[in-house]
C-alpha cells in the first residue's frame, strides 16, 4: 500500500526539524520503504511517498515527530491500480 505524506514544519520548529532529522534521518520501521521524499527550499514543507504493509507502521515511523510537525498523510494509489479497479468494478 502506498501512502503519501505532506508535512508542514512550524518556523518555530524548524531548527528542532533539522537539528533531529540530522541526528536521526528518517527511520524506516518493519513493513515500511521510502519510496521518495523532497522538502521546500523554505525548509517549512515536506513530500514523501513510502510504501507500507499497513496504515499502522506509516503511524509509527511519523510518531517521534507529532511534537513539531503537521502531518497529512493519504493511502494513494497509482493509475495501473486504478486502471485495474474500474475494470474489476464495470
Amino acid at each position: 500500500m502506498l501512502f503519501v505524506c505532506y508535512v508542514t514544519i512550524d518556523p518555530d520548529n524548524r531548527d528542532e526539524s533539522v537539528a533531529r532529522f540530522k541526528e536521526y534521518g528518517v527511520a524506516e520501521p518493519e513493513g515500511v520503504k521510502l519510496q521518495g521524499a523532497w522538502i521546500s527550499s523554505t525548509q517549512q514543507e515536506c513530500w514523501s511517498v513510502f510504501e507500507a504493509d499497513s496504515a499502522g507502521a506509516i503511524m509509527a515511523m511519523f510518531e517521534p515527530w507529532t511534537d513539531l510537525n503537521m502531518h497529512q498523510i493519504t493511502p494513494v494509489m497509482d493509475f495501473d491500480a486504478l486502471k485495474k479497479f474500474v475494470d474489476a468494478n464495470d
